[in-house]
């Protein structure tokens, strides 16, 4: 006689445990990696901005920057790529999107919306002209990963300079490239980010363990010896590792 089936039970928060194949994912490993964590809900589905706000605080994010990115986010998306003014060009939720208490809420897969945060001449993900702009793509991944580096890991110059390798070969592969000096600084903030958040030492290098579970696993690497920021990383501080990175990386 068969065995009952099991119910499966949702894993304890902070716990890793890879997407299954129902739950919704980002464009970005950070936030998939909360997810994959249970720090964000699991699913990725209805998530409201103070549960976000509180993830990204607990990754070491000062107020200021993650009252700027969360409450953008919350905006209204608009598909119009000329709309600016009141978090349009940032916003991403569907207008009325709420949860059961009336409370706005994100679904992570629509942080891959167009004309809003998400752009072509990613690090590991295709543009979306030429293919899955949400999901990593493993070619690029492993020539991610291969990338020139300091001993000691990934410098503000290094991410530049790749990402300014990563513009060369789309503006020759993608002839619908969309990558305007907006989306090059949304680009540089993303890799100023976690360069600020999981770098050590000073400049900060991040090593390439952390690299390889971020993005090749999406997962924080917690067992890699990886700890939270202490000290919040505020605007300033992501400004000036931004302008740095976006030295290297300026294409135009």
């Amino acid at each position: 006689m068969a065995e009952p089936n099991k119910i499966q039970e949702t894993p304890p928060k902070g716990e890793y445990h890879p997407a299954g194949p129902d739950d919704l994912r980002s464009p970005c490993p950070v936030l998939n990696s909360l997810a994959n964590h249970g720090i964000i809900a699991r699913d990725g589905r209805n998530i409201t901005a103070a549960e976000l706000k509180s993830a990204v605080r607990y990754l070491g994010l000062g107020i200021d920057v993650a009252t700027v990115l969360v409450n953008g986010s919350f905006q209204v998306h608009s598909d119009d790529p000329k709309k600016t003014g009141d978090g349009a060009r940032l916003g991403l939720r569907d207008r009325d999107q709420v949860n059961k208490d009336g409370v706005p809420v994100l679904n992570l897969d629509q942080v891959g919306r167009p004309h809003a945060t998400e752009h072509d001449v990613s690090i590991t993900r295709q543009d979306r002209a030429l293919g899955d702009c949400i999901r990593a793509d493993p070619v690029l991944l492993k020539r991610f990963l291969a990338a020139p580096r300091a001993d000691q890991g990934y410098s503000a110059s290094d991410l530049g300079r790749y990402r300014k390798t990563r513009f060369e070969e789309q503006r020759s592969e993608n002839p619908e490239l969309d990558f305007d000096r907006q989306k090059h600084y949304i680009a540089c903030l993303e890799v100023g980010a976690i360069e600020c958040v999981f770098g050590e030492g000073f400049p900060y290098r991040v090593p390439e363990r952390y690299i390889q579970a971020l993005f090749a696993e999406e997962r924080l690497p917690l067992d890699q010896g990886w700890k939270p920021r202490r000290i919040p990383m505020m605007l300033l501080e992501l400004g000036v590792v931004v302008l740095r990175i976006s030295h290297f990386a300026w294409p135009f």
